[in-house]
């Protein structure tokens, strides 16, 4: 059974491979100005986040007709640092940009190869995938620590990770499972267990990171944190991370042995010329000074303490270097993303106590049988299989299905919500379920509890919305409008444009921003291209620090407003209105994936919730279905 999963993962991602290169990624960047310190080697920097660029070999740009390799240097949290060959001049307003990223796809290509020459297969491998059959729970007689808020799912939580040697969390939107994903590696670095956290983004890695500190600075303050390390760049800029960042440590490291080795050199260099001095005089034949007599006894006193000239040479030029594997082995907690173990050789045949595997739900079956060949005693799995799956590049539709299958929806073989809530009920010794949700307002996450969740999730008291009060949740019908929407000519996909619906995002925009901060508010839009033109247009009218992204660049993340843009309208064709579906909103084009893509999009906001759609096009399209049923109710809440 194990056996064909890899064999089956190989074929998929040499299938991924073949995509990636037919079709290489692209997008557009915007307002590229030149790196403060950089100008001499033209680095610009330009607003977005395109987490694939990171790992791009080769990246080709087109800047007014005009075709450039370029190089990334670094990509941050809201910021892509691109370096040209030639100055570009004080700003590149938008410059469209297309790599390859099979780098990874070829190291887990080659992860995968050794894990299936294995003759007998790790037996967390077989637990993960088959826990039915192979989950092991221990008496754990010694109970979790934790700050005594933890609910009563967080708490057997952190039960079960201590005692099972498999555990999935499902944790929907605000349930709080990252903190609680906090203490659970806390006790286990408590009970001097070697922890691997991953993530599938930076930023996850970062924010799980943080919480762990909190939870290990209640549960145990004197705790040495200087063996927890982040291995990669962080994607927040917090100051409690600065020191656990391995560049950081390794540099302090190396400037530390650095000192050390000058010192000695100059022990050794002041030896050698007294040295001299000595043998110039007795060349002479002139007495020697009693002083140079003493100094050199001394050096050489001091140098025979460490193995003698010979042996210091040779540490000084050991000084001069580090093994940043060694150091990384030393370490007791690393944090890092999925494809960082895979593409980094440091965590070859590296092997942890415990492994805990955050946003989960998007990370590829691939990913999480190199991640349990890792672990020896504990595995947890946190996620939420109703929200963002895998996604895959690949035509092929049977490596599609597997690339974009989550470990959740494997285990369980769900095709609905209603089979995942089975699988977890018929299971309570190896999944646990938070059904407390404590981030929207009553009224929003009444709604989403009874479409996505089987009417299991609960809202916190302070989440309660009293009747009279205003609702969290507005629904902006635009077929008042009658709005069509027009194609871009290209040949890079499906390129939609709503010139009502751009115009009423940057009005609520507007509106919106007299109450809230500017970070604090979020455009969504389901299109590549479409976020591009929102970026322009509020760029345009003075909004440049609105974040706009699709729903994956949101998946984790949070803003007090969301504004959500469906985008789709009626195209005009041959002088008549054509209404059609599109594969992010129709289940028989994309399955399962649509309730997940809708629900992180409608889950994103902490206050305010801004949905923009022409419910004429809604009900001639997607009338009875998931999307149609859905607008409907939230259009009863927000009347």
């Amino acid at each position: 059974m194990i056996k064909k999963l890899i064999k089956d993962a190989l074929s998929a991602i040499e299938s991924e491979i073949d995509a990636v290169r037919e079709r290489p990624s692209s997008d557009t960047l915007l307002n590229g100005t030149p790196e403060k310190g950089k100008v001499e080697e033209h680095i610009y920097s330009f607003q977005g986040f395109q987490q694939g660029l990171r790992f791009a070999e080769e990246v080709t740009a087109l800047y007014h007709g005009k075709e450039l390799k370029v190089s990334v240097v670094d990509v941050k949290e809201k910021h892509i640092l691109i370096s040209f060959p030639e100055d570009m001049g004080p700003i590149i307003d938008q410059v469209y940009v297309e790599w390859e990223n099979d780098f990874v796809l070829k190291k887990i290509k080659s992860e995968l190869t050794e894990l299936s020459y294995q003759y007998d297969l790790p037996t967390q491998v077989q637990a993960l995938f088959e826990p039915s059959d192979h989950v092991h729970i221990e008496d754990n007689s010694v109970p979790p620590e934790e700050d005594g808020l933890r609910n009563e799912a967080q708490r057997e939580a952190l039960e079960k990770a201590l005692s099972n040697n498999i555990l999935y969390v499902w944790g929907p939107p605000g349930t709080g499972k990252t903190s609680t994903l906090g203490f659970i590696i806390a006790n286990y670095l408590k009970h001097g267990k070697r922890v691997l956290f991953v993530s599938n983004t930076n930023r996850a890695v970062d924010v799980g990171l943080l919480d762990t500190l909190d939870a290990l600075e209640y549960i145990d303050p004197q705790f040495d944190q200087s063996t927890l390390t982040r291995f990669g760049d962080a994607a927040l800029q917090d100051e409690r991370l600065d020191p656990i960042l391995f560049e950081y440590q390794t540099s302090q490291k190396l400037d530390s042995k650095k000192e050390e080795a000058a010192q000695l050199s100059a022990t050794l260099s002041q030896y050698h010329q007294l040295q001299e001095a000595i043998d110039g005089l007795l060349d002479e034949e002139k007495e020697v000074p009693e002083s140079l007599e003493l100094q050199i006894q001394l050096l050489g006193e001091k140098l025979d303490q460490k193995g003698g000239p010979k042996k210091v040479e040779a540490r000084i030029e050991k000084l001069q270097s580090i093994s940043e594997r060694y150091e990384l082995m030393k370490r007791q907690l690393i944090g890092t993303t999925l494809a960082k173990v895979c593409t980094s050789d440091l965590f070859y045949e590296l092997e942890f106590d415990a492994v805990v595997v955050d946003e989960a739900s998007m990370a590829g079956l691939h990913y999480m049988l190199i991640m349990a060949g890792k672990s020896t005693e504990h595995m947890v799995v946190v996620g939420d299989p109703m929200q963002l799956p895998p996604i895959a590049m690949t035509d092929d539709l049977k490596a599609k299905e597997f690339l974009e299958k989550d470990v959740f929806t494997y285990v369980s073989g769900a095709s609905k919500t209603e089979d995942l809530f089975k699988w977890h009920d018929d299971n309570p010794s190896f999944t646990c379920f938070f059904e407390m949700q404590y981030r929207l307002k009553s009224d929003l996450a009444g709604v989403i509890s009874s479409v996505f969740y089987d009417g299991r999730l609960l809202t916190s008291a302070d989440k309660i919305v009293e009747e009279g009060v205003s609702t969290s949740v507005a629904l902006v019908d635009t077929s008042r409008y009658q709005p069509t929407i027009v194609q871009e000519r290209s040949d890079y996909g499906f390129r939609p444009v709503n010139e009502a619906h751009l115009r009423l995002v940057e009005e609520s925009v507007r509106r919106l921003s007299a109450k809230y901060h500017p970070d604090e508010i979020g455009v969504i839009a389901p299109f590549r291209n479409s976020v591009y033109t929102h970026r322009k247009q509020l760029s345009e009218a003075g909004y440049d620090y609105i974040e706009v992204g699709t729903i994956h660049t949101f998946q984790g993340r949070e803003k007090d407003v969301i504004i959500f843009d469906t985008v789709m309208s009626a195209e005009m064709q041959n002088g008549m209105p054509r209404h059609y579906s599109v594969r992010p909103f129709d289940e028989t084009k994309n399955g399962l994936s649509v309730p997940r893509l809708l629900n992180v999009a409608f889950s994103r906001s902490k206050q305010m919730l801004v949905i923009i759609a022409d419910m004429h096009h809604i009900d001639q399209v997607y009338g009875n279905k998931f999307l149609g049923r859905l607008l409907r109710s939230i259009k009863e809440i927000s009347l």
